[in-house]
């Protein structure tokens, strides 16, 4: 019996530490603190780490394996060409950047390389995705729980010398924020509200609920509407169209009475936000400025790069180092920063077959989602289709799917993982037609 403990012991423990270093590998391949004060050489020491194993590991495996590549694996080694060496001399071209300048600009692109391991270690064994379903939901809470302690505790304000990669651009009457990557704590509020929406159960969408408000930077608008569309398509696909009304009237309801609440209590605060909303919309639609200082910057940046689009629209101006005579900004003379434009931005920077090479990885999300039924459910495959949907949605202002490609391909890698080994689970008769029953198959690989 005691050698029995031990044993169960050992496991437990060899679980928990792998656990552990999934979650450590998780933080750093997402870059969720790269631009914390201190952590910038702790990730480009994770830049090399993941240079070295694609260099050595991923060679090793492949070998072992016969040297046969799967079609993901092929576009991932064409994506990490493409982004590195193309954008660098596409740069060198348009604005006389040195070649090496650009290359190290574009040195995170070592982390769409590892994605080439963890293809081939989920794909072994080498990675469980138990336990990669474990070191989210703790990455998700333990994020929540960081960044709800530094808004309470901590002025933004003093943190403005550590640049804009740790709290936002000072605009005028708006005072600087946090910008604290919210990936993780995303992937829970899919995770719990769908969860809800199959269970029906008020727990999960009350952690969903509380998960969310820490996610948002900034002004959160665009986030908040893409996660809201996220949520509202689950909720049509799971409840059909009318139950899925019914509960999404239900929904606004509880949200006027929060507003109304919130109203209450900041009022000033609140209509600040609401009216950020209409700027924003205001400007997209009539495409002219507004009050709201963020839109204004992003009309204007959108107006710099259209000529530079037009005199190279296939191929793009390529990725300008912020190392290289003040970045893109000082290349194009004024305040600049393609990612700030989304799509346009990356048209700017990659072209337009840029833009459809890493458009393509949605094709292989879609296609491992079309060999799933309804009856393949489980809480993580649900986060993980709802956060690339999301992600393709909230691409179109942020370009996340190019500028955090590594993000992106990563659930699209999980999700084909996820679809090759999920297995259909048995229909049950509830009386209101033949539906799946909620099942977690295995997982662990």
């Amino acid at each position: 019996m005691a050698e029995g403990n031990r044993i169960i012991s050992g496991i437990k423990l060899e679980r928990l530490f792998r656990r552990a270093l999934l979650a450590l590998a998780l933080l750093m391949t997402f870059r969720t603190f790269q631009f914390f004060p201190g952590m910038a050489p702790v990730q480009e020491v994770w830049f090399v780490l993941c240079f070295l194993a694609t260099l050595f590991l991923y060679p090793f495996w492949k070998l072992q394996a016969g040297l046969r590549f799967s079609r993901f694996e092929a576009y991932l080694l064409l994506v990490i060409a493409f982004g590195t060496f193309l954008a660098a001399w596409r740069a060198q071209d348009v604005f006389g950047q040195p070649l090496l300048y650009g290359i190290l600009a574009q040195r995170a692109m070592v982390l769409t390389a590892v994605l080439l391991v963890v293809v081939i270690a989920l794909q072994r064994g080498t990675v469980r995705i138990a336990d990669l379903e474990a070191a989210f939901l703790w990455l998700c809470w333990s994020t929540f729980a960081l960044y709800s302690a530094m808004r309470l505790m901590l002025n933004p304000a003093n943190f403005a010398g550590y640049g804009v990669g740790f709290v936002t651009e000072p605009m005028p009457g708006d005072p600087p924020g946090f910008k604290l990557p919210g990936y993780f704590i995303l992937f829970g509020v899919f995770y719990y509200a769908i969860l809800g929406m199959r269970t029906r159960r008020a727990r999960n969408y009350l952690a969903a609920a509380v998960l969310f408000p820490v996610t948002i930077s900034g002004s959160g608008r665009g986030l908040t509407v893409c996660v809201a569309a996220t949520l509202l398509y689950f909720l049509y696909r799971i409840r059909g169209i009318k139950r899925a009304f019914v509960a999404a009237a239900k929904g606004a309801v509880v949200a006027a009475v929060l507003f109304g609440v919130l109203y209450a209590i900041a009022p000033a605060a609140f209509s600040a936000r609401a009216a950020g909303f209409g700027d924003a919309f205001a400007a997209v639609v009539t495409g002219s400025a507004t009050q709201d200082v963020s839109a204004n910057a992003r009309i204007f940046e959108t107006l710099s790069a259209l000529p530079y689009i037009q005199q190279h629209p296939l191929l793009g101006n390529g990725v300008v180092s912020n190392q290289w005579q003040g970045g893109s900004a000082g290349a194009l003379g004024s305040y600049f920063y393609p990612a700030d434009i989304g799509v346009i931005g990356v048209v700017y920077s990659y072209g337009i077959l840029g833009l459809l090479l890493y458009l393509f990885q949605y094709r292989f999300a879609w296609i491992a989602a079309r060999k799933l039924t309804d009856c393949d459910r489980n809480p993580l495959l649900d986060a993980t289709k709802a956060f690339i949907l999301y992600s393709a949605l909230y691409s179109l202002e942020t370009g996340t799917f190019v500028w955090n490609a590594e993000l992106t391909l990563f659930f699209i890698a999980l999700l084909i993982a996820l679809a090759a080994q999920t297995k259909p689970s048995n229909l049950s008769d509830t009386g209101s037609g033949s539906v799946c029953s909620l099942q977690r198959p295995a997982l662990s690989a």
